[in-house]
């Protein structure tokens, strides 16, 4: 991981200076902010042109100074004054080294808009109040942190590898009467012993009507014969996500079991487009009229989305650039029936020099 983070690093500091940024200031919880602190803990990351800053609370600190081989600085009294005191000093150290007095600092917003907790949202607004002006780095950091390098898909494949065990050890378990919340266990459970104790969000396992909604939540619902059921898993592991799922149906479904070929014929047509130089979008367009073809109605969210904590490839219709080899995504068309239920079977592929690989071995037999 260091080597990855070194080359990202010199990466992301050439685009600071040229874009006349101060730095860029990076929070808890955002899988970039874990991919440059090469920690868990810590609050706050500032990458400066000179040096890169892990924040920490005392809570937190030596474990960081243990573990992160970038400058530890500790804000011992974790205050938004401290907090905001602490970045402002480290900022001003270059106006002594004869920089601008211009302080630009930038965020990663395609994250925060969802999870920036109120003491960061607070801290942005004191660092403007004294003179530092925030912007979006998103477009930025998407250019440095775009799909994975070679040694980072040794580590995706692991989580691939974890995630396909969990579906596994769900198909073995799954029967009448078992209620959701225990499938969801025994997941986090085979998660939990390949290492993988953090989740980007908590494991869900919805079944029979209830799959019809393509983010249900996990439920006491007993699941009972002929149901179909969803899995959606999210192993997290310093920065790099995993985001899987598969339907199950318990016992016999005729009718579950045709929509399931359905959308599964739906996935293997739109994977012989995948293929270095191929419009994204393609991978979009192909199963959305598949799926119709067969009078199904298609998903309502992405068709797919990056594997790893990377920015790309999204899978949309809106999206312009082309398939590259190493790109790494979560692939999802689906299906879903308003009163009845849905099927979403989401393996990860990964684009190589001639085509494509299923990364989830779980889904190697059943999709390819």
């Amino acid at each position: 991981m260091k080597l990855a983070t070194e080359r990202r690093l010199r990466k992301l500091k050439e685009v600071i200076e040229v874009k006349n940024l101060s730095g860029l200031l990076l929070f808890e919880g955002d899988p970039v902010a874990y991919k440059i602190a090469l920690t868990n803990h810590f609050n706050v990351v500032l990458v400066l042109r000179e040096n890169t800053y892990v924040l920490t609370d005392l809570t937190l600190y030596y474990e960081a100074l243990s573990e992160s081989p970038w400058d530890v600085v500790l804000v011992e009294n974790f205050t938004l004054g401290e907090l905001a005191k602490k970045i402002l000093s480290l900022l001003k150290e270059r106006e002594e080294r004869g920089v601008p007095r211009r302080l630009v600092i930038g965020v990663n917003k395609a994250w925060g808009r969802t999870r920036l907790s109120f003491l960061y949202t607070d801290l942005l607004g004191v660092l403007h109040s004294q003179g530092v002006e925030v912007t979006d780095a998103t477009e930025l950091l998407a250019l440095v942190f775009d799909k994975p390098f070679e040694e980072e898909l040794k580590i995706i494949k692991w989580i691939s590898d974890a995630a396909s065990q969990a579906l596994q050890a769900i198909e073995e378990s799954l029967r009448p009467g078992i209620r959701e919340y225990e499938i969801a266990a025994i997941a986090d459970k085979v998660l939990d012993e390949n290492g993988i104790i953090d989740r980007w969000f908590p494991t869900v396992v919805a079944s029979g009507p209830r799959t019809a909604s393509p983010h249900a939540k996990t439920s006491t619902r007993r699941i009972s014969y002929g149901d179909p059921v969803i899995v959606d898993l999210d192993p997290f592991w310093m920065g790099y996500d995993g985001c899987v799922a598969h339907t199950f149906i318990v016992g016999q479904s005729e009718y579950w079991k045709e929509i399931f070929g359905k959308v599964v014929e739906a996935i293997r047509l739109s994977l012989k487009e995948a293929k270095p130089g191929v419009p994204v979008r393609v991978l979009d367009e192909v199963p959305r009229r598949e799926l119709r073809k067969q009078g199904l109605p298609d998903h309502p969210h992405l068709t797919g989305h990056p594997v790893g904590g990377f920015y790309k490839p999204v899978i949309a219709d809106f999206i312009d650039y082309k398939l590259e080899v190493n790109m790494v995504f979560a692939y999802e068309p689906s299906t879903y029936i308003p009163g009845k239920g849905g099927v979403r079977v989401e393996p990860h592929i990964l684009i190589t020099q001639d085509g494509y690989e299923i990364l989830t071995e779980f889904h190697k037999i059943r999709v390819a």
